[in-house]
């Protein structure tokens, strides 16, 4: 870890040792593979301060799967209450809902949202999920070969995000472009406008649910009753809006997209896919390990000493899944699949705040790879052809060509 010469950006109480003058999002760009990029800091500090952690923001960044689960259980020292910004830039007395709240009101609301991304609920949505991949395949099927991102891994789990809140499907590229320009926005007011259109729908869409609710989520929601039977207010449900918003579209497709550039380039695996349907769902798992594309944030509660690091209240701290997920200390031969693996993934994170809507994000990623296993073989990158990614908050591929041979 190098030493900082001009240190100016992180407090007092950060040893000098420990201070990083770099950008996270940066360094993760410097090679061809974030993943590998990123997996270089566990060669450094477990723990470490970053000019840059989170969109120009200094923090905190933990480099080792033990200590990121520990601090995932930890909601009383590592608080998810004023880690994120989007609220604060939106200016609304709000939190996204739950994941930016803290329990026990974290569980109130966890328990009202969690009948419906039980695998049994899931189960009844997979005719949906199967319909929205075929329409989309329909598309490109008859030709050899598409662009997997723009063609199919974008818009797959942003149809599925439309059809589970009542939307529009034509809204589709708008929602993409929305969140694209909030989440990769380099100006604070560009990212501002963004954030308060995408609410200005969102406000509209609740307002029309209140009259006639589209989905059986929606009816859910609206009918929802919490604490002393009361019914949850605008803001909570806009706050459970927005983040249906932000993880429906942006994760799975960057992790769908991920894991078929890996099976593009691994002709064996892809063969031994085909030829073992039944060890698709642990191989799903698998690549959900290899490609945890986010990297969470929270805030610390009240000053304390953790592993010899003295932490201060209101210190941000960088969670970054990818690191911790190709850590060797809890995965030997980290970057490649391992079907025999039996330690936990941290992929949906733990704790409490557990991926609510980790079992359809399985689902949707096992039908759009089992599908494309199934109607086309020899699926690879067509020589000469590059993939395209960014390595912000999440990791992102932009572009992906794809090349296959047709069933017959």
């Amino acid at each position: 870890m190098a030493t900082a010469a001009d240190a100016s950006f992180a407090p007092d109480h950060v040893p000098a040792e420990l201070v990083w003058d770099d950008s996270l999002s940066r360094f993760n760009s410097e090679l061809d593979d974030p993943f590998i990029a990123a997996s270089r800091l566990i060669d450094g500090p477990p723990l470490f301060y970053a000019r840059d952690g989170a969109q120009g923001r200094p923090g905190w960044v933990i480099a080792r799967h033990a200590l990121l689960a520990e601090a995932f259980m930890d909601w009383e020292h590592f608080s998810s209450e004023g880690g994120m910004d989007l609220t604060q830039m939106l200016g609304v007395d709000w939190n996204l809902n739950p994941v930016n709240i803290d329990p026990p009101m974290h569980t109130n609301y966890r328990k009202l949202l969690l009948p419906m991304f039980t695998p049994k609920s899931v189960n009844h949505m997979e005719d949906g999920v199967r319909e929205t991949c075929d329409e989309l395949l329909a598309k490109f099927e008859d030709k050899d070969g598409c662009d997997f991102v723009k063609d199919f891994a974008v818009p797959f789990p942003s149809g599925i995000f439309l059809r589970l809140m009542g939307m529009p499907q034509d809204m589709l590229q708008q929602f993409f472009t929305w969140e694209q320009d909030l989440l990769r926005g380099t100006s604070i007011e560009g990212r501002v406008k963004t954030g308060r259109d995408i609410l200005d729908y969102l406000i509209y869409h609740l307002e029309q649910q209140k009259k006639q609710p589209a989905t059986p989520l929606m009816e859910s929601i609206m009918n929802a009753r919490i604490e002393d039977d009361r019914p949850l207010t605008d803001g909570e449900i806009l706050g459970m809006f927005y983040t249906f918003y932000v993880g429906g579209l942006d994760t799975v497709y960057a992790t769908i997209s991920w894991s078929m550039r890996y099976i593009a380039t691994r002709p064996q695996f892809q063969q031994f896919l085909r030829d073992n349907p039944d060890k698709l769902n642990k191989a799903v798992d698998e690549l959900l390990r290899l490609f945890s594309v986010v990297s969470s944030q929270r805030r610390i509660t009240k000053d304390f000493t953790w592993h010899g690091v003295e932490m201060k209240e209101n210190d941000l701290v960088i969670m970054p899944i990818f690191i911790a997920c190709r850590d060797p200390e809890a995965y030997p031969d980290p970057h490649e699949v391992d079907m025999k693996r039996k330690t936990q993934m941290l992929a949906f994170a733990t704790g409490p705040h557990l991926c609510l809507g980790m079992h359809l994000a399985r689902r949707e990623i096992r039908i759009a790879l089992e599908t494309f296993l199934d109607r086309f073989d020899n699926i690879h990158i067509p020589e000469g052809s590059e993939y395209e990614f960014h390595a912000g908050p999440t990791f992102n591929v932009d572009s992906l060509p794809l090349a296959w041979t047709r069933k017959a």
